[in-house]
């Protein structure tokens, strides 16, 4: 999943520099089984922060990782989201041992 992040350049109520706080929404979102990389840029009065994320997670399809990100992000999450680009590829467990089927599917992002 590849995210875009824009904002004008002011300073946060804390002091803290806008990829860092993307860091932070991200940590809350992806607790667990989640990486990811950002590119921070500023360019014409603008903080851009570029957001590389991979993993497993419970999803199957684009839209239940949207549905998951539409319950849990805050605010300013959508606020400053321009853009964004969702791959997901599922991929099954082995067979069961006893009946021979596939039962469990993860999406890896």
């Amino acid at each position: 999943m590849d995210l875009c992040f824009i904002r004008e350049r002011v300073a946060d109520a804390h002091g803290q520099p806008f990829a860092q706080i993307i860091d932070d929404q991200l940590r809350s979102l992806f607790p667990r089984h989640t990486k990811w990389s950002l590119e921070p840029k500023q360019a014409d009065g603008l903080d851009y922060v570029i957001a590389e994320v991979t993993g497993i997670g419970a999803w199957e399809k684009d839209e239940d990782i949207l549905a998951y990100l539409e319950e849990r992000a805050a605010h300013h999450f959508w606020a400053w989201l321009q853009g964004y680009r969702l791959q997901v590829e599922v991929k099954e467990h082995a067979e069961c041992s006893h009946c021979g089927k596939n039962k469990v599917k993860a999406g890896a992002l």
